[in-house]
């Protein structure tokens, strides 16, 4: 009796670097769930994990990285916000300012 030493079956998918990059970019760069990810390109979770880890980066890292991105998006969303608000302000003072001068005129 012959011994099979090679399960019938595909091979798995090859995907080029340029496709690896760009789900890498993905999770790291846009802040996507890996899962996420994952899913909608059609990959095992488990497939994202190793191009992660041969990026440099794990889950918990990414997940970090994606929280400090994501908080750090909301920070400048809140100083542009508060720099209009205060422009606004200025403006403001600057027609009181105006206005007090025309009004203490004798």
């Amino acid at each position: 009796m012959e011994e099979k030493t090679k399960k019938k079956g595909t091979p798995p998918p090859r995907y080029d670097e340029a496709f690896k990059a760009g789900a890498v970019r993905m999770v790291t760069e846009q802040g996507r769930e890996p899962k996420e990810v994952a899913r909608d390109l059609g990959i095992c979770i488990d497939t994202l994990r190793n191009w992660l880890k041969s990026a440099g980066m794990q889950l918990g890292q990414v997940s970090r990285h994606n929280r400090e991105q994501q908080r750090i998006r909301e920070l400048e969303a809140e100083i542009r916000t508060l720099r209009k608000q205060l422009g606004e302000k200025d403006e403001v003072i600057d027609i009181l300012k105006k206005s007090v001068g025309i009004l203490s005129k004798p």
